[in-house]
């Protein structure tokens, strides 16, 4: 039996983004734990300690996130925890064949992490989107040491995925 098509896993997992909508307290509550293992990850908002200078470095202030759409890791709560750890949340915005970071065209070099959303993720950080090419575009443009973390719930996280040589990886996946 052949493997998948993207079109076909896409399609799969869109089936699946419509059952998670169906149980909106129970995508709250993942959505929080994939959060928390995000900031355990990154020490996203942590203030550098005086006796760990080198931490200043690792310290992650600015974080480009983005608006979710239903069935995706729902990410209002993740703005506002920003906003209250003093962390700079930034999203995506289409221009074209490209993503901008918005507010105010913000230079991709200035990121610390960026949280990328996807249909489906493996473990190794192969990444199936809306069939677009944003992030495949965008993630090659971002510095060295900037963060880069798929997330999506526990019943996208795909055992295989097809991949062509363009497909950008992420760093990270976090599911809940």
């Amino acid at each position: 039996m052949p493997a998948p098509t993207k079109a076909q896993l896409r399609a799969q997992l869109r089936a699946v983004r419509r059952a998670i909508i169906a149980d909106p307290a129970d995508r709250a509550a993942r959505s929080a734990r994939i959060w928390a293992r995000i900031v355990a990850l990154t020490d996203l908002g942590a203030e550098p300690l005086e006796d760990e200078p080198n931490r200043a470095q690792m310290t992650c202030r600015r974080v480009l996130l983005f608006r979710s759409l239903p069935g995706e890791p729902d990410t209002a709560a993740w703005f506002a925890w920003c906003a209250e750890h003093d962390v700079d949340a930034f999203e995506p915005e289409v221009a074209g064949v490209a993503l901008r970071v918005m507010p105010g065209d913000v230079d991709t070099g200035s990121l610390d992490v960026v949280v990328v959303p996807g249909l489906g993720f493996t473990v190794d950080g192969r990444r199936l989107g809306q069939g677009g090419g944003h992030y495949d575009r965008f993630l090659p443009r971002l510095r060295p040491r900037c963060i880069t973390i798929g997330v999506a719930f526990a019943e996208q996280l795909l055992v295989d995925l097809p991949t062509e040589p363009h497909d950008a990886r992420v760093d990270h996946v976090i599911t809940a």
